[in-house]
């Protein structure tokens, strides 16, 4: 036996456990429950005009509501003010609730998105809210004259607010 074996082998099997580390702590950095997207907004959330807080804001298209094509995590804004519904993606918008052909849910490991349909548009905004609870919450402050489709009807039954 060289002497090289015995020095290189022990540092050899050293790295790879250094490497395995890396990757544990990597996984369990990535699949640690956020707090921020779980817990249920506060009472009065939004009333008056003011922001709701949004996780991400999309824009799609209709017909593929899962395809973005733009996102915005850094400064996303969606409110509910009067008969408007401001939104920033891009840049800030503003449509009247009336312009709304219909809000849809779609919903998937760690988001909770709500997808207002414009009667004028190929476009959609889409809003990830988080959970479900917050869902719920955003939807009851909807005017009825809002149409939900079926499955944002039974996200806003299913919860008790």
């Amino acid at each position: 036996m060289d002497w090289e074996y015995i020095v290189l082998a022990p540092l050899v099997i050293g790295f790879q456990a250094f490497v395995l580390w890396m990757v544990y702590r990597l996984w369990k950095h990535l699949n640690k429950q956020r707090a921020c997207a779980t817990t249920p907004y506060a009472p009065g959330t939004g009333l008056n005009g003011a922001n709701i807080p949004v996780l991400a804001t999309f824009v799609g298209i209709r017909v593929l509501p899962w395809v973005a094509l733009a996102s915005n995590n850094l400064n996303p804004v969606l409110r509910i003010d009067g008969e408007n519904l401001v939104y920033r993606v891009l840049r800030q918008q503003q449509r009247l609730l009336s312009s709304v052909l219909q809000v849809d849910v779609r919903s998937a490991y760690g988001t909770f998105n709500l997808i207002f349909e414009f009667r004028d548009s190929p476009m959609t905004f889409i809003a990830n809210l988080g959970s479900p609870e917050r869902g719920a919450y955003v939807l009851s402050m909807l005017p009825a004259s809002v149409t939900l489709s079926e499955r944002a009807q039974a996200a806003k039954i299913a919860l008790p607010l």
